[in-house]
């Protein structure tokens, strides 16, 4: 009996949980699953991961295995995080390793955005396939080692693919440019606006604009709460997600403005309600740092897209590659009163809002998972 080829998608990260990348690995298993493989992911069993079903966390279709493995797990202490993060990596590189050897067969498909996992994979298998989410900043001699050694490579956005042929003369033929993606069936939902605010017990009398993510520094939320100092009374904006210390350090902050609310981090399926309540939908992410105008492709662009709500974004490259101002509405970025315009405008300019919104939504069909797994297929051979 013909073997039926396995993609084995190795993550090191707590799994489920609200962080993006752990998104990723979900809805790519599901996307590969679909595409006819079978599938089975490989986790960590981290300490503080959420202890709930991952399909029933995700919505997700049980198409694909997830396999837990034993990991040396200190992180939750808060003490030595580099050191015990490191030990973890390369115990999870180790077992992950021996897993494969065991379970794989020599023409399985080894996908990663673990650059030290896959690693030691490819002296065992020869598909190895590598998500490159970031961009190494040292070490650059032994990065290039391993990517000489992995089959492919894909990465989020072509500044990347640049760097790329820059600094490790990576031939074309091995790079795979596609950026991130979205269930649209999660976001694009039956509720309307006004349904969706009184769900959430927000005012209907307010306009509302939506930032939904964590509160780290390069997602550009700092700004988008000072832009709050300027806009009218009736003017509402609200932060979803956020770790809980990063939410307290935040209210602190910015609490006591009346335009501002800070609901805190929220379960996965409730978000496409806070984007269906929302007016306009907030990407402001900042200039300052390379992992955002640089490295990034972001998910929750591509879930506002799918939302049917105009988006403000700042004009950054790492942005710029999937809106312009024909699907979005551009504003500088780290400037608050230039954000401030652009959420006005979206307001006070309801048909060009509903035609960026419209345009966006056509774009984003081109960058379901479904679609992304079949490209990735395609390039791969497979």
């Amino acid at each position: 009996m013909k073997h039926m080829k396995t993609l084995f998608l190795l993550f090191y990260g707590r799994f489920p949980s609200e962080k993006a990348a752990s998104l990723f690995a979900a809805k790519s298993c599901e996307a590969f699953a679909e595409e006819g493989l079978r599938v089975v992911l490989l986790a960590p069993r981290r300490f503080l991961r959420e202890k709930t079903d991952p399909f029933e966390y995700y919505h997700i279709q049980q198409n694909f295995t997830v396999v837990f493995l034993p990991t040396l797990d200190f992180l939750f202490l808060g003490v030595f995080k580099k050191l015990f993060f490191f030990l973890g990596y390369f115990f999870f590189s180790v077992s992950s390793s021996l897993y494969l050897l065991f379970k794989a067969k020599k023409n399985d498909i080894i996908y990663s955005n673990e650059s030290l996992p896959l690693f030691f994979a490819t002296f065992f298998f020869k598909n190895t396939f590598y998500e490159m989410h970031d961009f190494p900043e040292s070490k650059l001699a032994l990065f290039g080692v391993f990517l000489k050694r992995v089959r492919f490579a894909l990465v989020h956005n072509k500044w990347k693919i640049s760097r790329l042929h820059e600094l490790f003369k990576i031939s074309s033929e091995k790079i795979l440019h596609e950026p991130n993606a979205v269930d649209v069936r999660d976001f694009d939902i039956e509720i309307t606006k006004e349904d969706a605010r009184k769900k959430l017990n927000l005012p209907l009398d307010k306009k509302i604009a939506v930032y939904t993510g964590h509160l780290y520094g390069w997602k550009g939320v700092d700004t988008l709460a000072e832009s709050a100092k300027l806009l009218p009374p009736e003017y509402l904006i609200v932060f979803v997600g956020g770790t809980e210390t990063d939410v307290v350090a935040f209210r602190k902050k910015y609490g006591d403005d009346s335009r501002v609310l800070i609901v805190g981090n929220r379960k996965h399926q409730e978000i496409p309600i806070w984007q269906k309540a929302a007016d306009l939908l907030v990407l402001p992410n900042t200039a300052k740092e390379k992992i955002s105008k640089y490295y990034t492709s972001p998910m929750k662009l591509f879930e506002y897209m799918a939302s049917g709500r105009p988006v403000v974004a700042t004009d950054i490259p790492s942005i710029r590659e999937i809106v312009d101002e024909t699907t979005a509405i551009i504003v500088f970025p780290d400037n608050a009163g230039s954000l401030t315009k652009g959420i006005l405008n979206a307001i006070q300019n309801k048909e060009h809002s509903e035609k960026i919104s419209e345009n966006a939504y056509r774009e984003v069909l081109h960058h379901t998972w479904r679609e992304r797994a079949k490209r990735i297929f395609c390039f791969i051979g497979q």
